[in-house]
C-alpha cells in the first residue's frame, strides 16, 4: 500500500533539471508516497518517497537554467515547510583535469565541496565588466555541514569496502526495461576526449558520422576496458552559468582561473535561497564534440551517489538542522 504523509513530514528536497535525471532519481527511492495537494501558486510537479528513513521531495524543472531552478525552490519551500536542505543533481560537463581520485572522465561523479577559497559552487558569468576585463562578483552558499560530513564519511567507508554500494545502486535501474535502456554504461571505448583546439566537424552529427579525426583524440589511461565500471567520485568546485559551454578553450581558461571540475546550469539559482549540495554525473567535456550518448549513464551515477549519501546522514541529525526557510 502506498503511504500518504503530510507536507510537514518531508525534510529533504531532490531537484532534477531534466527528465532523464528525474527518472533515475525515482529508481533510487526505497518507497514511493502518495502525492499531496498543492497551493494554486505552486506549479511544480513533485514525486514523493523515502530513502533510508528520510522523507524526500523529488522536483523537476520545466526547463534548465538558474532562473527556473530558483522558482522551483521558492515554491517547493512554501509547500513543504520543513525542508532542511536539498540535493541538486543531474548531468554536467567535466573538465579533464587530475584530482586526488584520478582524471575527470565521462561517467564520473563531481560533488561540490569548498576548495580554493570558493564555497563549492561559483556563478562564473555573474559580475561586472571593467576596462578590458570581466570581474566575477557575489558568492554562493556552501553545502550544509551535515551533507559535507556525509560525503566525507561515504568516501572513507567506500574506500575501505570490498563491495561498492554505488554499483549496487546503479543496478536498481533495470536496463532490460525498454524505457530504461538509455541508462546502460556506454563503455570506455566511447569516452572520447579531443585536443582542446580541435573543433567538431559538423554540428548535430556524432563524431564518427561527420569525419572527426580520431588521431586528434587524447589517449587517456584506464585501469580496465571491461563493462563493469568503477564509479570515480571527485569533490571540488562546480561552475554554474546560464549558457551551455561547448568551447574547450573557454572551459580550460575558466577551469584554470577558478580551479573548476565541472560546469552546469542550475546551482546559482537554487543556492541563492536553498542550502544544497550539487552532484553531477559527467556526460561530456564541455567541448564542440558534446553529444547525448552519456546522458543516461551520467544521470544514473549521480542518482546512485545521492542515494547512498542518505545512509550517511542520521535522520535525527537532519531534523535538528535549521529549516531551509530560515537559512
Amino acid at each position: 500500500m502506498v503511504k500518504k504523509l503530510s507536507h510537514e513530514d518531508y525534510t529533504v528536497g531532490w531537484i532534477c533539471p531534466l527528465e532523464v535525471e528525474q527518472i533515475a532519481a525515482m529508481e533510487m527511492l526505497d518507497d514511493e508516497h502518495e502525492r499531496l495537494p498543492q497551493p494554486s501558486t505552486d506549479h511544480n510537479v513533485y514525486n514523493l518517497g523515502s530513502i533510508a528513513g528520510h522523507n524526500v521531495v523529488v522536483a523537476g524543472l520545466h526547463q534548465p537554467g538558474n532562473n527556473p531552478a530558483a522558482t522551483v525552490v521558492t515554491q517547493m519551500r512554501m509547500t513543504f515547510p520543513n525542508l532542511r536542505f536539498g540535493l541538486l543533481l543531474g548531468i554536467g560537463g567535466g573538465v579533464p583535469v587530475k584530482t586526488d581520485t584520478g582524471m575527470v572522465r565521462l561517467g564520473d561523479v563531481v560533488v561540490s565541496k569548498p576548495a580554493g577559497g570558493h564555497s563549492g559552487a561559483i556563478q562564473y558569468d555573474h559580475g561586472k565588466a571593467k576596462v578590458g576585463q570581466f570581474e566575477r562578483t557575489g558568492a554562493l552558499a556552501p553545502p550544509p555541514a551535515v551533507l559535507l560530513n556525509a560525503a566525507q564519511d561515504l568516501a572513507v567507508k567506500r574506500a575501505r569496502s570490498r563491495k561498492d554500494p554505488l554499483e549496487d545502486n546503479i543496478k536498481r535501474i533495470d536496463t532490460s526495461i525498454r524505457g530504461l535502456r538509455r541508462y546502460k554504461y556506454p563503455g570506455t571505448a566511447e569516452d572520447h576526449l579531443y585536443k582542446a583546439e580541435y573543433v567538431h566537424k559538423e554540428p548535430g552529427k556524432p563524431c564518427d558520422e561527420c569525419g572527426c579525426d580520431p588521431s586528434q583524440r587524447i589517449r587517456q589511461p584506464t585501469d580496465e576496458e571491461d563493462d563493469e565500471p568503477y564509479i570515480v567520485v571527485h569533490r571540488g568546485t562546480i561552475a554554474s552559468g546560464e549558457l551551455v559551454v561547448k568551447d574547450a578553450a573557454l572551459r580550460d581558461q575558466l577551469a584554470e582561473q577558478y580551479g573548476l571540475l565541472c560546469f552546469e546550469m542550475e546551482a546559482a539559482g537554487a543556492l541563492a535561497d536553498f542550502p544544497c549540495i550539487v552532484i553531477r554525473g559527467i556526460s561530456d567535456y564541455c567541448d564542440s564534440h558534446k553529444n547525448d550518448q552519456w546522458h543516461g549513464y551520467a544521470a544514473a551515477v549521480a542518482a546512485a551517489y545521492a542515494r547512498h549519501l542518505f545512509f550517511h546522514m542520521p535522520v535525527d541529525e537532519v531534523k535538528r538542522c535549521v529549516l531551509a526557510s530560515d537559512s
